[in-house]
């Protein structure tokens, strides 16, 4: 049975990783070790460009295999809840000024914004793989095609997009051959293992070994900012994600729950090393200096942007 089949069905889609996760003690104790010991120690790195501020992780950096980022609110023309460097058309913003910041920000990588392939995202697991033939989709307002949350590319120099206000962004490159992806986790998509669910899809469909990808984890809205109510937090108790760090009981009935850390902990059980995860611990709530925030803003705020890109197999980018 091919692997991608084990994501099927109405039992869910986690079911292989819960398994590994709870039922077998040995992996259990080494991830939750594994998961306070990373806590806070392995970063996204902030870098300033003038007026513009966005973050990156260092092992894809270093890899040399991809341009990447993931924005933040500094260094557009947006004003207002919206200040200012918003890259989303349905926050109601001016087109002109998401077109404005779009392009201000991609000009950092020497991408051109028209060039984006990103999809209509409805907080869901599914993933759609992109070719050349679809570039700019989704770069101009009314223009993105699919509805899914996580793209896949094997095409150098084709940029893929995801928009964020507190859900995480979850990257991958591998190591083995030119393939990168990129992924929305909200609530719902962290429930439904979308992380593992791609690393699922480039083992069977690419042969690629878990253990020769890279996963970068967003900046995300944090536990102590983000308080769900006992039907969300019951959902995640039926999937085993019933303890600290994950969830935790709050006052009134509500609950503490990290995503970042869920998402960190799936991706280990998918069989990605520890070593090769960058995380980034900062808030997208209580970092209003740097992030918009739906949770914090009640729904009136920007959205940030991650890309990802292949380089071409010389190192450079393709033109």
């Amino acid at each position: 049975m091919k692997q991608a089949s084990r994501w099927s069905g109405p039992a869910g889609k986690t079911a292989l990783i819960i398994e590994k996760l709870f039922n077998r003690e040995t992996f259990q104790k080494e991830a939750f070790a594994v998961t306070a010991k990373c806590r806070g120690e392995v970063k996204f790195k902030v870098i300033r460009a003038g007026d513009t501020a966005y973050l990156q992780a260092p092992l894809f950096t270093q890899s040399g295999l991809v341009d990447h980022a993931f924005s933040t609110r500094l260094g557009g023309c947006s004003d207002g809840p919206l200040s200012s460097l918003n890259t989303a058309y349905h926050t109601g913003d001016r087109e002109e000024n998401v077109i404005r910041n779009r392009r201000r920000f991609f000009n950092l990588f020497n991408y051109d914004y028209r060039d984006l392939v990103s999809a209509v995202q409805v907080h869901g697991t599914d993933l759609d793989v992109v070719k050349l033939s679809r570039r700019g989709e989704g770069a101009l307002p009314g223009t993105a095609r699919r509805e899914c949350d996580a793209l896949v590319t094997t095409e150098p120099g084709l940029p893929l997009g995801a928009y964020s206000a507190d859900c995480q962004l979850i990257y991958f490159i591998s190591k083995q051959r030119p393939l990168a992806a990129l992924a929305h986790a909200g609530w719902k998509g962290t429930l439904g293992g979308i992380g593992p669910k791609v690393v699922s899809f480039l083992q069977d469909q690419y042969r690629v070994s878990p253990d020769q990808i890279l996963a970068a984890l967003s900046p995300a809205i944090c536990p102590d900012c983000y308080k769900v109510d006992e039907k969300t937090a019951g959902l995640f108790q039926s999937a085993g994600w019933n303890r600290t760090p994950y969830l935790e009981p709050a006052a009134a009935g509500s609950y503490k729950l990290d995503i970042g850390a869920i998402n960190f902990a799936q991706l280990l059980a998918g069989g990605i090393k520890p070593e090769n995860i960058n995380r980034s611990r900062l808030c997208t709530s209580c970092r209003s200096d740097l992030f918009y925030s739906y949770r914090r803003d009640r729904g009136n705020t920007g959205r940030m942007i991650g890309f990802i890109a292949l380089k071409d197999q010389t190192g450079g980018r393709v033109l």
